[in-house]
């Protein structure tokens, strides 16, 4: 294994899988808001961000502390704020502290680590076993060297396993299902985070360039046991963020038929197009002219 491969796997077993899932959480959560988030689709927007505004404003919060940020000010909910900004953190920070710096990465990232967090603990809770499971699976491929693929495999089966295999009763599996639900939509890396955590993220790939530099003088099995805790790490946040996910896109399947009842039965009724027959009552009905067919 080249030192290439080998820092390149650390990046993605680190970075690049929980960024990716992320994104991808954030871009159903913005579809979500904008086909949710007017008239009478207000409501649910506003309940739904009463819920995740204070976890995430409270992760950024704890990102600023930890990484030396001057927190001028903040607010985890105020849900009657007049211009519609019911959490916030304003911070500064030194851009000569290396530390500082990196906590704009940081504070992209731990309200996706936080709602993680939760997620997990959600299916504990309620999926009683399956993460028992999971750890017996893992453990059998790390004992058989497997490749990536297998871990990938196992990953992925996680979700149904989530309802095939865990000893829970159907109640507690209802309410963790309606609880991943809402959780789901807030467990994004938000892309105005990152432009703002651009220097933060170049320097978590130098420490992780360092990392594997150092660790590249151990010997080659040393070096595949950092890489076996790596892949072991990336399986279970790859397994939760596949329920995650699936949780959001359901989501996004509930505000799609919101905004399809907005559309055709709701306030969108009075703006779907109407055809209107600009003919007068003296024209021939027979008349084939078809260019004074209007819709507004």
């Amino acid at each position: 294994m080249t030192f290439l491969e080998y820092y390149l796997q650390i990046l993605i077993f680190t970075a690049a899988l929980p960024l990716g899932f992320g994104l991808a959480v954030y871009f159903c959560y913005r579809a979500f808001c904008a086909l949710v988030g007017c008239g009478r689709g207000k409501p649910i927007l506003f309940f739904l961000h009463v819920i995740l505004t204070p976890v995430r404003e409270f992760a950024h919060l704890v990102a600023c502390i930890v990484s030396f940020h001057r927190v001028s000010d903040f607010c985890l909910l105020n849900p009657y704020d007049p211009e519609g900004e019911i959490g916030f953190v304003e911070h500064s920070y030194n851009r000569k502290n290396p530390v500082a710096v990196f906590g704009n990465y940081l504070f992209a990232m731990l309200p996706a680590v936080l709602g993680l967090f939760l997620s997990m603990v959600v299916v504990m809770v309620c999926f009683r076993g399956v993460f028992g499971d999971l750890s017996r699976e893992v453990a059998a491929l790390v004992d058989a060297e497997a490749g990536f693929g297998e871990y990938a495999r196992v990953a992925l089966d996680f979700f149904p396993a989530m309802f095939r295999d865990a000893t829970s009763g159907i109640f507690a599996k209802i309410v963790g299902c309606l609880l991943l639900l809402l959780i789901s939509l807030g467990v994004y890396v938000s892309l105005d985070d990152l432009y703002s955590a651009f220097s933060g993220m170049l320097l978590y790939a130098v420490l992780a360039m360092v990392f594997a530099g150092v660790t590249a003088l151990f010997d080659a099995r040393s070096r595949r046991l950092i890489l076996t805790w790596l892949r072991t790490f990336s399986t279970g946040v790859t397994a939760l963020y596949t329920v995650v996910l699936i949780f959001a896109l359901a989501a996004l399947f509930f505000g799609f038929l919101v905004f399809l009842y907005r559309t055709f039965f709701g306030e969108g009724k009075a703006q779907l197009p109407v055809y209107v027959d600009q003919r007068s009552d003296t024209e021939d009905d027979d008349d084939d002219d078809y260019g004074d067919d209007r819709y507004q």
